[in-house]
């Protein structure tokens, strides 16, 4: 099952400039995605239509680069985790790790490529629990999932490739992860009254306000003479998913009786929702001012097994996408992988 169009629609718009959010591809029953510096996850999808027991039971994780961590994960259901669990792949012996607190088994690092390798050529593929039973995994799309990876990270024809082996070094090395600074908001003596400025919810062109729903207006700090505060104007509404318009007061900080002026909050990348004539809007909204961070997170349905869900930082100008991640399919993954990343200093 496929997310709502418009969340899709959310995920292909333009990137920040200069750069550009990996993607999330699916292949028969796995999923694989790498972000913007090549750091690449691929794992096993649900059924469709059926049980979410082999969802994520297996996921391999390789960053970019010559000599980078390359790991395996074992994830049984997390009532089924009484034990470490192990990986049958054809007639071999079972593969063996260590379990961590959270009840996922690692397998051993140091033997992930060629378990890797092993895993796309099989044919038939278990994960044993620690009580005996097994899970019966599919291995249909793993192949063209582990050669997305090495298309990603540059290492096809390379020795280090997982499928598209070849006789070249691995020396690749991946894009340099990009540097942000954000802004810890700090206090106002005072925050705009919404009531006061009925006018703007109309401007913000929210035609679907829930009855009792709230705005909520939050300090950004002082800038450029200016008192700054962050202003969330709730907006479209559904089921799972509270919109809200994203907006920016601001007045002189020398008069406090002057008036707040307000004005779209600027982005660097696409929100979730609001086209390109709206005032941007958020999913599902939360703002942490010790970082600066506004953060959303749409569904692609209530189980939230899919969707997209970024954070933004606030720079003193605008938001910028400090992190991104995204799951197309509705097929049981609840931890979305990761498409964007960035290094955050915060400042105060």
């Amino acid at each position: 099952m496929l997310m709502p169009a418009l969340l899709i629609a959310a995920t292909v718009a333009a990137a920040p400039a200069g750069q550009t959010p990996g993607e999330v591809k699916t292949f028969k029953d796995w999923y694989v995605a790498c972000d913007n510096v090549w750091s690449c996850e691929a794992g096993t999808l649900a059924e469709e239509g059926g049980e979410f027991t082999t969802a994520m039971a297996v996921r391999i994780r390789r960053e970019g680069g010559p000599d980078a961590p390359f790991r395996i994960e074992l994830s049984p259901p997390e009532e089924m985790a009484t034990g470490p669990a192990r990986l049958k792949i054809d007639a071999r012996p079972p593969l063996s790790g260590t379990q961590d607190t959270e009840g996922d088994t690692w397998l051993d690092e140091a033997q992930s490529l060629a378990i890797a390798r092993t895993l796309a050529n099989g044919t038939k593929a278990d994960l044993m629990l620690s009580d005996g039973k097994a899970i019966a995994l599919s291995l249909a799309g793993s192949s063209a999932a582990l050669r997305y990876i090495d298309a990603v990270q540059q290492r096809a024809g390379t020795l280090g490739a997982i499928i598209a082996t070849g006789t070249r070094p691995d020396t690749a090395l991946p894009p340099a992860l990009p540097q942000l600074t954000a802004r810890a908001a700090s206090k106002l003596t005072e925050l705009p009254d919404l009531k006061r400025y009925p006018e703007i919810i109309a401007e913000t062109g929210c035609e679907y306000r829930m009855e009792g729903v709230e705005d909520t207006v939050h300090p950004l700090g002082q800038r450029g003479g200016l008192d700054m505060a962050l202003v969330l104007i709730a907006c479209d509404s559904g089921a799972y998913n509270f919109g809200s318009a994203v907006m920016v007061a601001t007045r002189p900080m020398e008069d406090p009786n002057a008036g707040w002026e307000f004005a779209p909050a600027k982005f660097d990348s696409p929100t979730g929702w609001g086209g390109d004539d709206q005032v941007p809007q958020v999913v599902n909204a939360d703002f942490t001012p010790e970082t600066g961070t506004l953060y959303d997170r749409a569904k692609g349905r209530g189980i939230g097994d899919c969707g997209v869900a970024s954070s933004h930082v606030w720079d003193g100008e605008m938001f910028r996408l400090s992190e991104k991640h995204e799951m197309g399919e509705c097929r049981g993954v609840w931890e979305w992988p990761r498409v964007w990343t960035a290094e955050v200093s915060v400042v105060r």
